[in-house]
């Protein structure tokens, strides 16, 4: 018998749901006095829009490492207890994907269209660590990342749906079964090892180190000190200077897109319960 689709979430639906997820987490930080700061696209959203970008579809927050550690021990030590519906994935071990945490909430089943995710709507949660001195140590260090990040990436390249992405899974086949082999977990660890080779507390430098493309490295006096902001009628903490985080990963970023560089992550997201809720299986 032929799957019907299940009824996709619009935009609207999607911010709701993701607010709710990190509504759950600012909860938790505020209440074990852990750091945090929105970031990335949601960090622009509260500046630039007083919450969400009107055409993004994911959240992401990130956390000094001390924190993110923290955060880490207490939950699997069962010292946080998180909402009914809410999880945390595993950035180390057999079960990682990715070197950092996703938060997710069950209520919601997700298909992505090009990687293999968590099965359910999530808030991504990255570390911020230290950075090693000189600018020729930064360079290799962000090297490292950027081959583990790759692996980790393409061994979660799922089927894609697009013609393009087709052939360009064909064309670099080789490094996708190469990496699949390699396989997503010790790409992980070994992403998390490079990451955390300089201790935050005591480097007077401090970025994203153990996932992504881009390389960000910023003060780490700037990472210590946070401020809150309006986000959908909410309130959630920022780092102070938000103006130098936010020019250092979109430059002059209360300029607009063009409609065409207003990118998603073409996640399609529906309430779980539905007939066929495991149609991302």
């Amino acid at each position: 018998m032929k799957r019907e689709k299940p009824k996709y979430f619009t935009i609207d639906e999607i911010h709701s749901a993701l607010l709710g997820i990190l509504t759950e987490f600012d909860r938790v930080c505020r209440e074990n006095d852990l750091r945090y700061s929105l970031s990335h696209g949601t960090l622009l959203g509260a500046v630039r829009h007083h919450g969400f970008i009107p055409w993004d579809d994911d959240m992401d927050v990130v956390m000094p490492r001390p924190d993110y550690e923290k955060f880490y021990e207490l939950v699997h030590a069962g010292k946080i207890k998180l909402g009914e519906h809410f999880s945390l994935t595993d950035d180390r071990g057999k079960k990682a994907l990715y070197p950092f945490y996703k938060l997710m909430d069950d209520r919601y089943a997700i298909k992505p269209w090009s990687h293999k995710e968590v099965p359910y709507l999530y808030l991504d949660v990255f570390p911020i660590d230290g950075a090693p001195e000189g600018e020729k140590a930064i360079e290799k260090a962000f090297k490292r990342r950027l081959k583990y990040s790759g692996i980790c990436a393409l061994a979660r390249w799922a089927v894609p749906e697009k013609k393009w992405m087709l052939i360009l899974r064909g064309l670099l086949f080789p490094f996708y079964l190469g990496c699949a082999i390699y396989g997503a977990p010790r790409a992980s660890r070994k992403a998390n090892r490079y990451a955390t080779a300089n201790a935050f507390e005591t480097s007077k430098y401090c970025g994203t180190f153990n996932f992504g493309t881009t390389k960000w490295v910023m003060e780490t006096e700037k990472f210590t000190r946070f401020i809150e902001l309006p986000f959908e009628g909410k309130s959630f903490f920022v780092l102070k200077d938000y103006d130098a985080w936010l020019k250092l990963l979109y430059g002059d970023y209360m300029q607009l897109p063009p409609e065409n560089k207003r990118i998603t992550h073409g996640l399609k997201v529906w309430k779980r319960g539905q007939t066929n809720e495991d149609y991302n299986t």
